[in-house]
């Protein structure tokens, strides 16, 4: 009889207090999803950042407490001395990879293992989701091994003139400037916007000649983002990551990108509609994308379907504007943070000049000669160390992996990081890193430091395809730079930069401003 009682005062419970059940059961069944995975790394025997429910370790970079480039040199700190560390993004672990070997064999010995990037599966419009940054594995390939041409030295070298011409309507754009405080990232992107366009596309942007072109103020758009949807779409991020694949939403602008998207296609359309042929990057693509569509008609099936996913318009479309932007963007903020140092390092900016000078007086600027300004490429190459516009590289792993040296498997589908801003700041690769050092990048000291250490543009066969164009557009921006004009602080000059907290690419709180005076 006891026995039915109690069962039936237990039965009496549920009925009375259900709402009170369901909500119990409702926080553990959250509890529990939220910090299933949180024994990952314990599991494994690695040294992890504790987390917190729901927002993993990423609770100072949500509430905009520190930047992200602060924020990975932090990361490498709290691991430094271990090859590697666990992080959480949300539930999501990520495996911070530290040691110099480790880097290299998962970017460059063993990249097969690790050939796909960290991305979001978000319902984009195929000309953005199709861009070789989020293409994986036989399809970036492909993509990869069309594009690659495009960079070439011989290429390169016939986009001179052209540069040269943007370079020169820099000079004068600028002269309006003459003796007055400028901001230089925004500038400096008026140029930027004309050389991808001049070099890319064939289109006239008038970027240096209006500065208030219709082109220069999409452009500049292309990443803004309101505070409310930036909130949602890391509470979304760090809580349900899955339903970003259902939801309409981008990190990038939509009315900037589609309004890009339009003037892009007409450029292509008008291409092969007048039959004329450029010696740039959109006539490389549909020079591919043709031939890819002759060969089809004796291809397998299996072979077609290929051919015309690799190829497609979406695809073609996808490349130029990645092209558009990322070279928009991180050119700019190369050259505008060199100008920085320029001003705020006035000894460094007259050798500069001088060797700039000698190097090329009486001569003809030439890609040659361009490649044996050793100074000027060390001061590039150490403005991106102390300065690059990304901080941290991702790889997802595509086969089952062991860490060289170790028993910790690497299953596939496991994210790795690399935190690029903290091995550029420490100093057993660079010592006194905070100390701007063009000769770390020259001569000897260049060769003897692994060239993975160096990761402003990725490493490994995933680098960035358009270094060589960065650097190369870069070099003949600043020797004109050079030759016109004398960059030094004003009352607006922050030193040292401060970094926007609330951006993932590399930006300066309150812009970067100098005094611009002509020569």
């Amino acid at each position: 009889m006891e026995y039915f009682s109690g069962s039936k005062k237990m039965l009496q419970f549920i009925v009375d207090d259900w709402k009170l059940l369901l909500l119990l059961s409702f926080i553990f069944g959250i509890y529990f999803y939220y910090t299933s995975t949180f024994d990952f790394f314990e599991k494994k025997g690695v040294k992890y950042m504790k987390p917190t429910i729901f927002v993993g370790n990423m609770g100072k970079r949500i509430a905009s407490k520190v930047s992200f480039h602060s924020f990975q040199l932090e990361i490498y700190n709290y691991f430094k001395g271990n090859p590697f560390g666990g992080f959480f993004e949300g539930k999501r672990p990520i495996l911070y990879l530290m040691d110099p070997d480790l880097i290299k064999a998962i970017t460059i010995r063993d990249f097969d293992y690790f050939v796909d990037r960290n991305t979001m599966r978000i319902r984009e419009p195929r000309y953005v989701s199709q861009s070789l940054l989020n293409l994986k594995g036989s399809e970036w390939k492909a993509v990869r091994s069309t594009l690659t041409p495009a960079f070439s030295s011989a290429r390169l070298k016939n986009m001179l003139p052209l540069i040269e011409h943007c370079s020169q309507q820099l000079v004068e754009f600028l002269k309006q400037y003459n003796g007055k405080d400028v901001e230089m990232k925004d500038t400096l992107g008026h140029f930027t916007l004309e050389v991808i366009g001049a070099c890319a596309f064939g289109i006239k942007c008038d970027a240096l000649t209006d500065e208030n072109a219709r082109f220069v103020k999409v452009a500049e758009k292309f990443n803004y983002m309101s505070k409310s949807k930036r909130i949602f779409l890391l509470i979304i991020l760090m809580t349900m990551p899955k339903l970003m694949r259902f939801l309409h939403m981008s990190f990038l602008n939509p009315e900037s990108i589609t309004e890009l998207m339009a003037i892009l296609q007409k450029a292509k359309a008008e291409r092969r509609s007048t039959g004329i042929k450029k010696n740039d990057f959109l006539q490389l693509l549909i020079d591919a994308a043709d031939s890819k569509r002759e060969d089809d008609v004796s291809a397998p099936d299996s072979e077609k379907s290929r051919a015309k996913q690799c190829l497609d318009d979406d695809t073609i479309d996808a490349q130029t504007l990645l092209f558009l932007i990322a070279g928009y963007e991180t050119s700019s903020t190369l050259l505008s943070f060199a100008v920085h140092v320029l001003a705020t390092h006035p000894e460094l900016q007259d050798k500069l000049r001088a060797h700039i000078l000698d190097s090329t007086n009486g001569k003809e600027i030439s890609y040659d000669l361009l490649s044996q300004l050793s100074y000027l490429e060390g001061f590039l190459l150490e403005t991106l160390r102390m300065y690059p516009p990304v901080s941290r590289v991702d790889r997802i792993c595509v086969k089952p992996y062991t860490l060289p040296g170790t028993s910790i498997q690497v299953d596939v589908g496991d994210a790795v990081a690399i935190p690029i801003y903290g091995i550029h700041m420490d100093p057993e690769y660079y010592p006194e890193p905070l100390e701007f050092r063009p000769e770390r990048f020259i001569g000897d000291a260049k060769k003897e430091r692994p060239s993975h250490l160096f990761l402003a543009f990725g490493a490994g066969p995933r680098n960035c395809i358009g270094l060589r164009f960065a650097m190369f557009s870069a070099k003949l921006a600043m020797v004109a730079l050079l030759k016109n004009f004398k960059f030094s602080v004003c009352s607006k000059t922050n030193d040292p930069v401060k970094i926007d907290k609330r951006a993932f690419l590399l930006k300066a709180d309150g812009g970067l401003w100098v005094r611009l005076d002509k020569i």
